[in-house]
């Protein structure tokens, strides 16, 4: 949701006066003092907002408040990210146990996630906006140890099922509703460093989730892997509760609402935002299932960039399954190619430079002329050929067709495919929010949805893939698909604002809110 309403001019304490209360009202001058000591404004005779420099919006807070509460978000959609990819490697093991195949394991393990991320993307972000970002976080952390013992705990497969269901829903809460709380916090001049530290962590976690599930499965059985994550996410639980305060600015100026209205006798105050409230079955069918997919499919923009980005964050998952079969004739064991996704995460990193040259570059664009969202999807026109050109060494780079090439090689392509997936999903949300404004929720909600499907569908046949069609054909598939996508980035340079102009939801935006960082001062956040 985008709270997309215009400022309005502050009313002057002489613009009221006792005489135009209700009968039986306290003193304007009690009302306006109560509002002033809050630092808060009264607008068009009932309605209340912040004043620019008030301490308690999360845009002014203390640098060190927002640094607490931006690493508490942080830390917990990185263990979820880390549990989400290496909770996978524990289905062999599983499969084993239970006396299942490795597909119907995967399913449990994996299709059954991905169907709870999916599900859990529609339905949390409109309570995230009723009832605010911190407790629907800490509901998060609630149901996270929950799943782990679930899944760990029960012993029968149908446990999987369960708790892999609840951790996938429980995890796309901080998934979806974190970049709207750092947009809550952070000025439009930092908030692209905030969000694309919180990416970057999420995807570190997600690369490393293979290494930690591989060696602990190894070690102590994978049963552990969910014992451990539940005393982890216990610990994340008491952190969050001691540390996490609520962000949403609606949210904090609705409380005030309530405490003011005491004194205000019969004058009915309230606020510029009005649809921070539980939806009804209609308004939620419409707002978070119906007007996503129109988004999704009616917008060219949306359905090329979703598309692209949750395939590059899903061969994540497909490679958990079949990296073993891509570096056993090297020598690895059923450990050590773990260790391969490494350089996944190291190419993650290599987006850093990335970002810092944009950033100048952007700052100093943006002192000749106005930014267009087209600006801003630098990772876009890097990560598509950087995800293309290291599949295709991936694949020609490693037997069984290819000989005496050193492991390294086929590694710097899987270093592409990192470094491609977090500036890919980087663009996608930052060419997003600007392009879509007050329908950027229903956007990143399809593509959310549209991200857990397939990183729960892609393990599914990574293994009959690899093994059926070989390493070098089955890489060459995957390169051949991302090599479809080579033009879409340029075509968006150089007519995304023609594509822009001629969607609806995308001109609408733009007529509705033109210039939606000019709201963000004054609380109006993006998601």
């Amino acid at each position: 949701m985008i709270d997309n309403e215009k400022p309005t001019e502050p009313l002057a304490t002489s613009d009221l006066s006792e005489a135009s209360l209700p009968i039986g009202a306290d003193s304007i001058s009690n009302v306006l003092q109560r509002l002033d000591d809050l630092g808060l404004q009264l607008s068009d005779g009932n309605i209340i907002d912040w004043l620019p420099k008030n301490q308690n919006h999360p845009r002014n807070w203390p640098l060190k408040r927002k640094l607490v509460n931006t690493a508490c978000i942080f830390l917990l959609d990185t263990f979820g990210a880390l549990l989400e990819s290496g909770g996978l490697v524990a289905a062999t093991r599983a499969a084993t146990e239970y006396g299942i195949s490795q597909n119907q394991s995967l399913i449990a393990f994996s299709l059954m996630y991905g169907i709870g991320g999916a599900l859990g993307s529609i339905i949390f972000p409109p309570y995230s906006e009723a009832f605010g970002r911190k407790p629907i976080l800490i509901f998060a952390a609630l149901l996270l140890p929950l799943s782990c013992m679930i899944t760990g705990l029960v012993p029968s497969i149908a446990g999987v099922y369960i708790g892999r269901f609840i951790m996938g829903a429980t995890i796309s809460i901080p998934s979806t509703i974190n970049v709207g709380s750092l947009e809550d916090m952070w000025e439009p001049a930092t908030q692209g460093h905030a969000i694309y530290a919180w990416v970057l962590s999420a995807g570190l976690g997600a690369a490393l989730g293979p290494i930690y599930g591989t060696y602990v499965t190894s070690v102590l059985g994978w049963r552990w892997l969910y014992h451990i994550g539940s005393i982890v996410s216990v610990c994340i639980l008491v952190v969050l509760l001691l540390g996490i305060s609520e962000t949403r600015p609606s949210k904090l100026l609705g409380n005030h609402l309530i405490a003011i209205q005491s004194c205000a006798g019969t004058l009915k105050l309230r606020t510029q935002t009005a649809d921070d409230h539980v939806p009804d079955f209609h308004t939620f069918c419409q707002s978070a299932i119906i007007q996503p997919a129109k988004i999704f499919f009616q917008e060219p923009i949306i359905l090329t960039m979703a598309t692209l980005s949750a395939i590059a964050f899903s061969l994540l998952f497909l490679f958990t399954e079949s990296l073993d079969i891509v570096f056993k004739p090297y020598g690895f064991s059923q450990t050590s190619y773990s260790l391969a996704f490494i350089a996944y995460a190291i190419g993650m990193i290599f987006g850093i430079p990335v970002r810092l040259v944009e950033f100048f570059h952007l700052k100093k664009r943006a002192e000749t002329t106005e930014l267009e969202p087209e600006d801003k999807i630098i990772g876009f026109v890097t990560g598509a050929p950087a995800l293309a050109a290291g599949l295709w060494l991936m694949a020609w780079t490693t037997p069984p067709l290819v000989h005496g090439i050193d492991w390294v090689v086929p590694m710097i392509g899987l270093a592409g495919a990192g470094f491609a997936a977090n500036e890919i999903e980087y663009a996608l949300g930052n060419y997003l929010a600007d392009t879509y404004t007050v329908y950027a929720s229903s956007a990143f909600a399809a593509y959310s949805t549209l991200r857990a499907l397939l990183s729960g569908i892609f393990p599914l046949f990574a293994d009959r893939m690899y093994n059926g069609l070989g390493s070098n054909v089955a890489g060459s598939i995957l390169a051949g698909v991302a090599t479809l996508w080579l033009i879409s980035p340029y075509v968006f340079m150089k007519y995304g604002k023609t594509l822009r102009e001629k969607g609806k939801f995308a001109k609408f935006s733009l007529e509705t809110d033109p210039n939606p960082q000019a709201l963000d001062v004054l609380g109006r956040q993006v998601c």
